[in-house]
């Protein structure tokens, strides 16, 4: 059988089954209650023939006796048809024995058929009663003695009366609740429909919905239970929401800042062109075309990190850190700027950075945090100065001489494509962005502020729960 995929049919299929085993199993239950009140029933109404027959005896049955020794007319003859109703359909016969088992006299046919059991009191079944075929010569039958012990009334009734009875009253109860079973079926396919109504109003909804269309559904439309997926839903169609506002707002500033530096190139390789006459000219157009280039280059290199970074809820992978090795490599990556504008580079490390570092990682990433906070520092420090790599207890820190921040651009130099007016290092305003977006996804608090004996410091640790990092820092 094919999978239902609708819930409203796999709903009603666990109902009906489970609807069906209850009602056999009531069914069976009702059988074997109801077997046991008729057979009390039958058992009460024996007792108390065979105790008006006893009565009877006493008060002088002894003459009719005589008169008729070895039977006694059936009640069904001696009333007419339509006068007895369904008295004989009881299946009830007596008979009367003496104290060595003689039958003195018998209810017609059906009494003859009672056997005297000697000594036995009480009931006792005759015949083969859980047969199917032989029940209805089996007989279930109670022996009760008069007072004197002379005297000994059976009284029977056919075991395939009792059954028949069972099945009747079984019957006439279950068909009842069939229907009802039925109606309830049908009245659950109605009630699912129903509730589920709300759900299929908000599919519709949405298909009819424009693209840019980001009303929150409202979750009062659904039951509880469903409730939660509607809010996931609204919490997923938000984040959708912000992720496509961002990258408008990205391929918008990227496309801005490609401008530029696309037009200087066409300008400085015209430059080159016209100057073919000039070998000095030609030499300068193609130095600054080749630094435009490079400036490009970097610019594409970041926008494409930046566009990697963003959307990472998590590291991509983590890994164990060696700071030692990433610190080094950093270091070696800077050393040709840095020399080239004669600025010192410094290491102070010791063993305590553990502390306030993560243990685990992506190297590749912290790679890049590095290369960018040190190549800020490299390209805003003077002429022979000093950039230094701290490393320890308190975390890590890239220290420079340089001129420092103005305070009024602090709060707004972490911000994409910002850069502080005045500056005459060319840069793309991304480099502590990106540095800042990769220590997040580490844990880590990134603080960017002018030092008090002048020059920037950007330092970083273990982000304390809770903790907002801070984010005043100056544009690459």
């Amino acid at each position: 059988m094919a999978r239902i995929q609708s819930l409203r049919g796999r709903l009603m299929l666990w109902l009906a089954l489970t609807l069906t085993v209850v009602w056999i199993l009531a069914s069976l239950l009702a059988y074997e209650a109801t077997k046991e009140a008729v057979n009390t029933l039958f058992d009460s109404q024996q007792g108390l023939l065979a105790r008006q027959l006893l009565g009877a005896q006493e008060q002088g049955i002894q003459a009719l006796l005589q008169a008729h020794p070895d039977v006694l007319p059936s009640a069904k003859n001696l009333l007419d048809k339509d006068e007895r109703g369904n008295i004989d359909s009881d299946a009830l016969a007596f008979a009367v024995f003496d104290r060595e088992g003689r039958r003195r006299w018998s209810d017609g046919a059906d009494g003859r058929r009672l056997v005297f059991v000697p000594g036995v009191r009480g009931f006792v079944n005759q015949g083969r009663p859980h047969s199917r075929h032989h029940s209805r010569h089996a007989w279930r039958v109670l022996f009760m003695a008069s007072q004197d012990g002379a005297s000994i009334i059976a009284v029977g009734q056919e075991v395939g009366h009792r059954r028949k009875a069972v099945r009747v009253i079984v019957a006439t109860q279950l068909w009842p609740w069939l229907a009802a079973l039925a109606a309830a079926l049908a009245l659950i396919w109605w009630v699912i429909g129903a509730q589920t109504k709300p759900l299929r109003g908000v599919a519709r909804e949405l298909m009819q919905r424009a693209p840019d269309d980001d009303t929150p559904i409202a979750p009062e439309r659904v039951t509880l239970e469903v409730r939660p997926v509607i809010e996931a839903l609204n919490a997923l169609r938000a984040r959708a929401r912000a992720l496509i506002a961002h990258t408008r707002r990205f391929t918008a500033d990227a496309a801005h800042e490609l401008r530029s530096p696309l037009a200087a190139l066409r300008v400085q390789a015209e430059v080159a062109q016209l100057a073919a006459q000039d070998p000095v000219a030609r030499r300068r157009a193609l130095a600054q075309l080749t630094g435009g280039i490079d400036r490009a280059a970097r610019l594409v290199e970041q926008l494409l990190a930046l566009s990697r970074l963003d959307p990472m809820g998590a590291l991509p992978d983590s890994e164990p850190l060696d700071w030692p090795r990433l610190l080094q490599d950093a270091l070696h990556d800077a050393q040709a700027p840095a020399q080239a504008r004669g600025i010192t580079l410094t290491l102070c490390a010791d063993a305590s950075a553990s502390v306030a570092l993560p243990a685990r990682g992506n190297a590749t990433l912290l790679t890049l945090l590095l290369r960018n906070l040190l190549d800020n520092a490299v390209r805003y420090t003077p002429t022979d100065g000093h950039v230094t790599l701290r490393c320890g207890a308190h975390g890590l820190a890239v220290e420079d001489d340089g001129p420092g921040v103005a305070a009024q651009y602090l709060d707004r130099i972490h911000e994409r494509f910002f850069r502080p007016p005045g500056q005459s290092q060319p840069g793309s305003g991304l480099g502590l962005s990106i540095a800042l977006r990769v220590a997040e996804l580490h844990g880590l608090r990134l603080t960017l502020e002018n030092r008090a004996e002048g020059g920037f410091r950007a330092a970083m640790r273990m982000d304390a729960a809770g903790a907002e990092p801070l984010r005043s820092t100056r544009g690459a």
